[in-house]
Formats: C-alpha cells, structure tokens, sequence
C-alpha cells in the first residue's frame, strides 16, 4: 500500500515474545512504498493466546471529565489504539477501524470495550475528545477517548502498550511532529496484553473477534 501522508517504520523488541509496533509519522510524504510490516498475532491453531505483557498503571481523563485508571478498565477485555484529533491520515483509519470493530462485536453480542489514548494531550483536552466523537459519529456507550499528562501518556503507550512515542504535535514541523504506534492492542480483563492488530489490515477485525471470544472461552 502507498502511504502519501503517513511514513512507517518498524521497531522489533524481545525479550520472550517478539513484538513489531510500527511508527506513523504524519507528514506531507513522498509517497514512497511502505515496506510490509511483520505480523505477530497469536495464531488460531494456539490453544491460547499468549499473555504479552502488563499494561502498567496510568492515571488520565476521559472525554466527560472523569477520572480513568487500570483499575478502572480490568474486568473486561477491551481494545486500544493511539491517536491524536489533529492527526490527518493514519488517526482517522484507526478510529473507523475501531468504530468496525465495535459495531461487529454488538452485532456478535460480545462484551468488551474501546480506549483510544490521545498522544497530544496538550490540545486534546476533554472537551476536544468530545468534539472528536461526536464529529466522528462514535457510539460511546463502550468507548472512551483519554487524554492527560503528556509523560503518562508516553510511559502508558511506550512501557506499557509498547508502542513507540516520540515528539510533540507541530502543524509546521516534519511528520507533524508526533510519531506514533499504528497497531490496535487488546487487552484482557485482567490488564494484560493479548494480541497486536495492524490497523491496515483487512481481517483485523474478524481476528479481534475470534481472539475476544477466546478470552471468554
């Protein structure tokens, strides 16, 4: 796929289980060829997924104003994905590719919910979030939008989804200043790390599903 807008990069990082996030830089790109990604997902044939990682502890602010923690989302397993509002290529598929996943999974009947973690906090207050729902015509009923300290969010994508966080957003600088993960990541009820999504993908979705009802299994 060319990406006009968006340029990838792949970080490999191990130590028991071997984990690509890819990087999206938003830019004014040159349209060169993305190089293919690894995909990493837990196959259907394991027996169960693999447990890759704690998401670590956080402290941020929902679209209402309200206090969310890892305490706060165990219980149920939900899906996550790093976005900024500004962001004007990648952002936008991953919020339509959530938006897909959400809508299958009530027409599945499953439980589970959406976090979508800003990485620009700094202009992506509370009220900001709300606007971008509403914009983007999202069903909040299971998905929350959070945003607050800029190192919180940093150490919550890089140490605890491990994707990769780098910059601040500058409408004037290259890559629009903030590099950022592109994978969605699903977590268990229990804060745990289950599976990584490239969001390009066509059959992410269908594979969340499957691996959502694993977890319930």
């Amino acid at each position: 796929m060319v990406l006009n807008r968006c340029v990838r990069f792949g970080a490999v990082l191990g130590v028991s289980v071997a984990l690509l996030s890819s990087l999206q830089a938003c830019d004014r790109g040159s349209g060169e060829q993305a190089p293919a990604a690894i995909d990493l997902t837990p196959k259907e044939e394991s027996k169960e997924l693999a447990k890759l990682g704690d998401i670590g502890n956080f402290k941020l602010t929902d679209q209402t104003g309200k206090t969310v923690t890892r305490e706060t989302l165990k219980g149920e397993p939900f899906i996550a994905a790093f976005f900024f509002t500004r962001c004007p290529t990648i952002c936008p598929r991953l919020t339509r590719k959530m938006r897909e996943v959400q809508s299958a999974g009530k027409a599945e009947d499953l439980k589970f919910r959406l976090v979508s973690f800003s990485v620009d906090p700094e202009n992506d207050s509370p009220e900001e979030l709300k606007k971008y729902a509403e914009k983007n015509s999202v069903d909040l009923s299971n998905w929350v939008f959070l945003t607050g300290d800029y190192e919180v969010v940093k150490q919550t994508s890089v140490g605890g989804f491990k994707q990769v966080l780098e910059g601040k957003a500058d409408p004037n600088a290259d890559h629009f200043g903030i590099l950022h993960g592109s994978h969605l990541v699903l977590v268990d009820g229990e804060a745990q790390i289950r599976g990584f999504y490239r969001s390009e993908d066509d059959d992410a979705v269908k594979r969340l599903l499957s691996d959502i009802k694993r977890l319930g299994s």
